[in-house]
């Protein structure tokens, strides 16, 4: 093949292009993954002025607490003993909970922020199935708690006990509203057995004129956290707790492992970029205690892609099941509960109560025989978060768990003489959070967007490096045909006549005498001479 100046010109324009996409290629995903790092230690850290310092005081995630109550409707038969208690769900009670960072304070010597985050309950009747002053029927809890407390004392002060109670109107079951019993409600009642339990040196914290799982809470927070800023560009325990309330442990179980204090303080951020196999987690103020998060599947939200991880039924089961649990079984391991539920009575004023996945979801089927009317379902109760991977942050999430009630019969209160050993629920909250509009939008249009768009950019690096090398290889094979070909005809025309401007030249042997003409016009030599 003769190299022109053209061609030359030519093979090196289609030589550089190929190299030139193939070296973008190979290099796109180190170019592009050094231009992330460079824009995450730009907006990640949490500082005054970077765009997560925007999100993280005031989390732009409007967040439904719902709650859902367990309505007993045979309180009857369950004390005669001809049937297990049937309960009736009502709900949801709809709460917006709105959420600010306050007392703000860093630490630059391990980069650390400190703050408060205390929650604003407003109750949101359209989304309710009802009002907040609905009443449903459940377990007398104070008076049952008395009785639990007082079990292992004198069977003449668990009667006289028993008599004052009943004597102020106050018996197995209790009728209360959806507020009295979240919320907390005044019971003079309460506080006048607290008054004569002290005479006798008892004193139970349940007893002090007022009752509620979440009494005193609105407008307070959770706890002191201190969490780490990622202000050092270290991104790997970005937003985990460093402390809670000053403590790296707790005193609430029986282990040092369950006593840890570790990850996300509401999981509503995480470390970025995360993978199938990250290991997630989160710490739970109402559970006093970390849970896992295994991932489960892809998903999106609003057009953004995302990963969604879920508190596995492990996290409930007991320690033969699941031996990290075994500090959750109270007193000791010998008292495990069946898997699905976790003993709470030393944080909840000594009460019979228990912590469980809604409708006892991935529990043994014992609760599910111990009551009627459940229908645990994955979708509905299973808590998760769905988290955009690039970021770390929730784009949507819920955390669920239930309160339920250890029933048992207690012999020397006359109105528990004949109790059923049960775990009967009381209620269960779905705390859901979902990143607001405006937010969705910037994370579909600033990044999620061009993340797709990157994709179609590698697609298309690809496509013109072939192109470039095909076209380099095909020009080669034509010209070096064309270039065969042109050789091929200059020989031929050194022996035979030639194609010339639509003529045929030929040659007369005889006197040297080129004549033009078509082949009709031609004369062959005679061949009378043969």
């Amino acid at each position: 093949m003769k190299l022109t100046k053209k061609r030359v010109a030519a093979l090196g324009l289609l030589s550089f292009s190929f190299l030139f996409c193939l070296i973008v290629r190979i290099l796109f995903d180190d170019i592009l993954n050094a231009i992330i790092d460079a824009e995450l230690k730009q907006k990640l850290p949490i500082k005054e002025g970077t765009m997560a310092y925007k999100y993280w005081i005031k989390p732009p995630v409007p967040i439904a607490f719902k709650i859902y109550v367990f309505d007993i409707v045979n309180p009857e038969e369950i004390l005669s003993g001809t049937s297990v208690p049937i309960v009736n769900e009502k709900g949801p009670y709809v709460y917006r909970m709105h959420l600010k960072k306050t007392n703000i304070k860093f630490h630059k010597e391990n980069y650390t922020v400190e703050y408060r985050q205390p929650e604003k309950f407003v109750y949101d009747r359209a989304a309710s199935v009802g009002s907040e002053n609905d009443t449903f029927t459940t377990i007398n809890i104070p008076f049952m708690t008395v009785a639990n407390v007082l079990k292992n004392e004198f069977r003449w002060m668990q009667i006289i006990t028993d008599a004052f109670f009943r004597s102020m109107n106050e018996s197995t079951f209790m009728t209360r509203s959806v507020h009295d019993i979240w919320w907390g409600y005044k019971d003079p009642v309460l506080q006048l057995g607290a008054d004569i339990l002290k005479t006798f040196n008892i004193s139970i914290s349940i007893l002090n004129g007022k009752f509620g799982f979440y009494m005193d809470r609105n407008n307070t927070d959770d706890g002191l956290f201190n969490v780490f800023s990622g202000q050092n560009h270290n991104f790997s325990n970005y937003v985990m707790i460093d402390t809670w309330n000053r403590m790296k442990h707790q005193s609430a179980w029986k282990s040092d492992l369950a006593n840890r204090i570790k990850g996300s303080g509401d999981g509503s951020m995480q470390p970025p970029r995360i993978t199938k196999d990250a290991e997630l987690s989160v710490f739970d103020t109402n559970l006093k205690r970390t849970l896992k998060l295994v991932y489960n599947r892809t998903s999106s939200y609003k057009g953004v892609d995302a990963l969604r991880f879920l508190i596995p039924y492990s996290e409930f089961f007991n320690a033969k099941d699941n031996p990290d649990n075994a500090g959750y079984c109270t007193p000791d391991v010998e008292h495990c509960l069946p898997s699905g539920a976790i003993n709470m009575s030393d944080l909840y004023y000594s009460a019979p109560v228990c912590a469980s996945l809604p409708h006892f979801l991935g529990g043994d089927p014992y609760y599910q025989r111990q009551v009627k009317g459940l229908k645990p379902s994955q979708d509905k109760h299973q808590p998760f978060y769905d988290y955009h991977a690039l970021t770390g942050v929730a784009l949507t999430g819920s955390r669920r768990y239930q309160l339920v009630l250890k029933t048992r019969p207690y012999k020397n209160f006359e109105s528990f003489k004949n109790m059923v050993n049960a775990y009967i629920p009381i209620l269960w909250i779905d705390g859901l959070a979902q990143l607001d509009e405006e937010t969705s939008h910037m994370f579909k249009t600033q990044i999620q967007d061009l993340l797709d768009a990157m994709v179609y950019v590698k697609v298309v690096l690809i496509v013109l490096t072939c192109v470039a090398g095909l076209a380099f290889v095909l020009l080669i094979v034509y010209w070096n045909r064309k270039d065969k070909k042109k050789v091929s005809s200059e020989h031929i025309t050194e022996r035979s006549p030639l194609l010339k401007n639509g003529s045929i030249q030929s040659y007369s042997e005889g006197n040297g005498v080129v004549s033009n003409g078509t082949y009709d016009q031609i004369e062959r030599p005679s061949t009378d001479h043969i």
